[in-house]
């Protein structure tokens, strides 16, 4: 967090919030160099995969300009568990960020309050203990990302034209009936979400998505009390005071490969990095085509459309029947379970009830001799084509192809030493039947006869 705004916390018994005004920075900025910068600071403290790092760089400064463009980029971190340095990447992103306000746990009115009163970055740190099963919460989470559609609507009591709120509680019930009123509060912000476990899929939708693990003894970071972001935070202020503009009026950059709406989610920060220029550019759109394709499996039924795809190119038909897809996607004749129904037992029905979402339904179909309800390869093409990201697509592809490869390889070499046993065997064949090894095999029945009759036995013995 920014030191201001420990000191002033620190130092003010008030409870009420107050943010620190930083200072901009004496000189222009260039922005390229403060992104490396962010990134050397994120990196510096917390290990994180370098296309995270990458697009949080971007984000930080995305949090001074959000309101220049029509939707705001969210963060969602993720860890497996304790002590995999979720709490110390908030803790960063917090220091960085524009008008931080962390909160480890925050009610439903205080959430829209706090963004429409102080338009922050919202920070929600354990949102695992508070947001799973909270509907309202999450709803006014989803909507906050694009300006448009980023209100909360709630009545307000309130009293006739000219009294005040405090005036209307204390008036008797003679002095006029209380009257309540629709109020709109402005839920648009930038928004962080920390939590154990994985975050909702609808706020995984319109967030970067990092996912925390556990250093290793090796990967050394510096401690958070060397951890210095005033300077920064200065050239971010001055950068969005210079390039407000340049920034509201740049056109719609939508980064190829992506989703609808991952495209969304990355377009603010695109316009940003295009600005950096063509390296920032590159590295947002690489870190970004990962990143997404890391989501693939948690995007619903997208994962489960990839590995249809996979196990029908691996049977080789057109068709295929509902069981044997339960017997594929349960791990049998070789293949690997589908993530999508991990801790879920895979029937013919939920297949069914999961690919309905996507306009894909069973018929009777004819298999060989077989007959029952199964697909059509070309039923999941539409799907495929409206839900998984082609990137995403390609890359299951070319592992499969490397996956056949190997298999070729390793039946190769099978083979060749299937044939090299088999000249093995005919090579002693023919020195047996040349007359080769004979002495050895009659010395061997020779010494089982000899066993048999006891007779190296009785020697021993008289010996």
């Amino acid at each position: 967090m920014n030191n201001e705004i420990v000191k002033y916390m620190k130092e003010n018994s008030n409870q009420l919030f107050q943010f620190a005004t930083p200072q901009p920075a004496a000189e222009p900025v260039v922005l390229s160099r403060l992104l490396d910068e962010i990134k050397s600071a994120i990196q510096a403290h917390v290990v994180i995969p370098e296309q995270a790092a990458t697009a949080l760089a971007v984000w930080v400064v995305h949090t001074y300009v959000y309101k220049e463009r029509d939707a705001v980029a969210y963060v969602a971190i993720e860890s497996p568990e304790k002590r995999c340095g979720k709490t110390t990447l908030l803790s960063v992103l917090a220091g960085l960020a524009s008008r931080s306000l962390v909160a480890s746990n925050i009610t439903v009115g205080a959430l829209f309050r706090a963004i429409d009163e102080y338009g922050p970055t919202l920070l929600i740190d354990e949102a695992d203990t508070y947001l799973t099963g909270n509907g309202v919460m999450r709803g006014i989470l989803n909507c906050g990302n694009t300006w448009r559609t980023a209100f909360v609507i709630r009545l307000q009591s309130t009293a006739t034209e000219d009294q005040s709120l405090a005036t209307a509680q204390e008036a008797a019930p003679e002095e006029g009936p209380r009257r309540e009123k629709l109020v709109r509060y402005d839920c648009y912000c930038p928004k962080v979400v920390a939590m154990i476990g994985k975050v909702p899929d609808t706020i995984a939708d319109r967030s970067i998505v990092v996912r925390m693990q556990r250093k290793l003894v090796a990967e050394k970071c510096l401690p958070l009390t060397e951890f210095k972001p005033e300077g920064l935070v200065r050239k971010c202020v001055r950068f969005a005071a210079d390039n407000s503009l340049p920034v509201s009026q740049a056109a719609q950059t939508r980064l190829p490969g992506l989703n609808d709406r991952a495209a969304d989610t990355y377009e603010p920060l695109a316009v940003l990095a295009a600005i950096a220029g063509d390296k920032w550019y590159g590295q947002l759109r690489d870190a970004a085509a990962w990143l997404a394709g890391e989501e693939i499996h948690n995007l619903q039924g997208a994962g489960l459309l990839l590995d249809l795809l996979e196990i029908m190119i691996g049977e080789q038909g057109a068709k295929i029947l509902s069981r044997v897809l339960v017997d594929r996607l349960s791990g049998g004749e070789g293949w690997v379970p589908s993530v999508h129904f991990e801790g879920k037992r895979v029937t013919e029905v939920e297949i069914a009830r999961v690919l309905a979402n996507y306009g894909v339904k069973p018929r009777n179909i004819r298999v060989g001799t077989s007959v029952g309800r199964g697909y059509i390869g070309t039923d999941f093409r539409e799907a495929l084509n409206r839900y998984v990201p082609n990137d995403a697509i390609q890359r299951r592809l070319q592992e499969m192809e490397e996956a056949s490869a190997l298999r070729k390889e390793a039946r190769a070499q099978w083979e060749e030493e299937h044939r090299a046993q088999n000249r093995e065997q005919a090579e002693s064949a023919e020195r047996i039947n040349a007359g080769e090894g004979l002495d050895v095999i009659a010395e061997k029945k020779a010494a089982i006869a000899e066993l048999r009759s006891g007779k190296r036995f009785r020697d021993q013995v008289q010996a």
